[in-house]
């Protein structure tokens, strides 16, 4: 089925009617076992200033979650709730939203993977258009006599969802990545979406706690174990930033982002030795004058010092 056609295959109406009667309690962020941990602080600065030191850009914040025997999480961040354009980054949070709109329908977790697999494994933008739209039950149309609150309110699904689960902390999941189904770049109700509410926007440490709640299992079992498969790639790809950093036998799992001057990715990693590890890292290390293909392993070599210390630790 082509796209296009996948994305009328949801009626809107029915479609969010489904969706308010299914939203999940609540969740204490405060609930989420995570803990600031001074050697883990202490190696993410030292492995972020000895990776800028060698680099023509200068910013570069980033999360990062290591597990602990006792089922807790070390935290160690640098800038982890400054905010960022994250480009791709944001179909994480597509990719949990439409796992949990087939659940809510009463599907399997995969009901949408037609579009969520290319959506994930890709970054395809014409595939997270027709997700946006099946999920939200609202397409882009004219703004002249729509009622906007309204298709805005539907329009907002994923954070509504991720706000329920305590994990939204003040980012912004809205807007389509472009040029999508809808066209090149946003007119009509998208346009005025992205006049009003913003472009999207997320932050290290709200990347991180997101990649951490769908491990674990907070949006349920099922749409874990689903969407960790669609994250899943070899260390070498073109659509990882810092995966070649990694041991052979890692299980890699990752969401990266690059468009503008953001390069980005949001890593949850099992290493051979048994340890796991989420990272979450925002940088200014792409070109915005340069081609559209650009190197984006640069992040690699930050991941790669990261590791070290962790060793050495």
């Amino acid at each position: 089925m082509h796209p296009r056609s996948l994305a009328k295959a949801w009626p809107a109406a029915a479609a969010f009617s489904l969706l308010v009667a299914a939203w999940p309690a609540a969740a204490d962020p405060a609930a989420l076992p995570v803990r600031d941990d001074a050697a883990l602080q202490r190696a993410v600065e030292d492995a972020r200033a000895r990776f800028l030191a060698g680099q023509k850009f200068d910013r570069l914040d980033v999360t990062v979650l290591l597990a602990a025997a006792d089922g807790t999480w070390r935290r160690g961040s640098v800038g982890g709730d400054r905010p960022w354009y994250p480009a791709s980054c944001v179909k994480l949070g597509f990719g949990i939203a439409a796992a949990h709109w087939c659940e809510a329908a009463h599907r399997a977790p995969d009901c949408l993977d037609e579009a969520v697999l290319p959506m994930l494994r890709d970054s395809d933008n014409v595939a997270t258009g027709v997700v946006v739209d099946a999920i939200t039950g609202v397409t882009n149309g004219p703004k002249d006599g729509a009622d906007f609150d309204a298709w805005q309110a539907r329009r907002l699904y994923t954070e509504e969802l991720l706000q329920r689960h305590g994990l939204l902390d003040g980012q912004r999941f809205g807007n389509k990545t472009y040029p999508t189904n809808s066209g090149e770049m946003p007119e009509g109700l998208e346009q005025l979406l992205l006049e009003r509410h913003g472009r999207n926007s997320m932050h290290a440490d709200g990347s991180a706690r997101l990649m951490l709640a769908l491990v674990q299992g907070d949006f349920g079992a099922q749409a874990r174990d689903y969407l960790r498969t669609r994250l899943r790639r070899p260390l070498i790809s073109e659509n990882s930033a810092m995966g070649g950093a990694f041991p052979e036998g890692t299980v890699f799992e990752s969401k990266i982002g690059e468009a503008y001057d953001t390069l980005a990715e949001i890593v949850h990693a099992e290493l051979p030795d048994g340890r796991r590890l989420i990272v979450a890292a925002y940088s200014n290390g792409r070109d915005p004058e340069g081609p559209d293909d650009q190197d984006q392993t640069v992040l690699a070599g930050f991941a790669t010092l990261l590791l070290e210390r962790l060793r050495d630790d």
